[in-house]
């Protein structure tokens, strides 16, 4: 397992993972980072493409910094990740590039039934945004 985390970011640190019907869930974290005091933790959980017919949810125990910036009026902070479509995000970055090569081919509402028929919940409206985000990007 931590030979696929690390095609997401190497920085990541499996912990464990369990399989419950078709869904296999990776708990892991990030290295610890010794110049920084940790206010908080919290649970992250972002989707991958499938492997095969299961689906992968990654768990991301998260953490919350105090800012030790004296320039920044917030005092808190969270990790922010490379490999997230967002700084919110609960898709991968892999799985967005994967709708968006599978929108080219059927429509948004086909491609909505083919992606639940794998278990992943998107919407036709989320792929709608995706496509218009990448257009935007490349025009």
């Amino acid at each position: 397992m931590q030979e696929y985390l690390n095609q997401l970011s190497h920085d990541l640190i499996f912990i464990k993972s369990n399989q419950i019907n078709n869904t296999i869930h990776i708990y892991c974290e990030t290295k610890k980072d010794p110049d920084r005091s940790v206010h908080s933790r919290f649970l992250r959980i972002v989707k991958d493409i499938p492997y095969g017919d299961i689906n992968i949810e990654i768990h991301i125990i998260a953490k919350k910094y105090f800012n030790e910036r004296n320039n920044i009026k917030q005092l808190i902070v969270s990790e922010k990740f490379d490999f997230l479509s967002g700084p919110k995000g609960t898709r991968t970055k892999r799985l967005d590039e994967y709708l968006l090569k599978l929108s080219k081919e059927t429509s948004a509402i086909g491609l909505e039934r083919f992606i639940k028929d794998c278990g992943i919940s998107v919407s036709d409206t989320t792929i709608l945004r995706l496509v218009k985000k990448n257009d935007n990007s490349q025009s």
